[in-house]
């Protein structure tokens, strides 16, 4: 599930425009779990954790963390992350592009800094707690 969500949130957003998908991961600015050295400007998703399921109920609750690089101003990433929590804070009801069932998106905090990698470009970041419709065979 992880990879398909991961797809299914990327295609989400490069539907609305904020980011340029490329689900061979060999061009677009968007990446799953890695940060790579090029292109300057880039988005990754990254899933993560999440309270413990509840094996009755037919639903997961993974966590996301959506880390933007951008460049040496900051308005660069701080105003894409704000783009990106605009579009998923508050998500609902929504049928991703892989077909993943999205319940909600809820945004933990705005968009933070993390300051400056090592080439001097600025990295926010946003996490969200995601429940998503994820029946598993043992599930009722």
């Amino acid at each position: 599930m992880d990879l398909d969500l991961i797809d299914g949130l990327a295609r989400l957003l490069a539907a609305r425009g904020l980011v340029t998908y490329d689900p061979t991961g060999a061009s677009g600015d968007v990446f799953a779990e890695h940060m790579p050295a090029g292109p300057d400007s880039v988005v990754v998703l990254a899933l993560y954790g999440g309270p413990e399921p509840d094996s009755r109920i037919p639903v997961d609750e993974p966590s996301l963390q959506v880390r933007v690089r951008g460049t040496a101003d900051p308005r660069t990433s701080r105003r894409r992350s704000y783009a990106i929590y605009s579009a998923l804070h508050g998500l609902t009801r929504t049928a991703l592009p892989d077909g993943t069932w999205l319940v909600l998106c809820v945004a933990q905090a705005p968009p933070a800094s993390m300051g400056v990698d090592a080439n001097g470009q600025h990295e926010h970041t946003t996490n969200y707690r995601l429940t998503v419709g994820a029946p598993t065979t043992h599930r009722p």
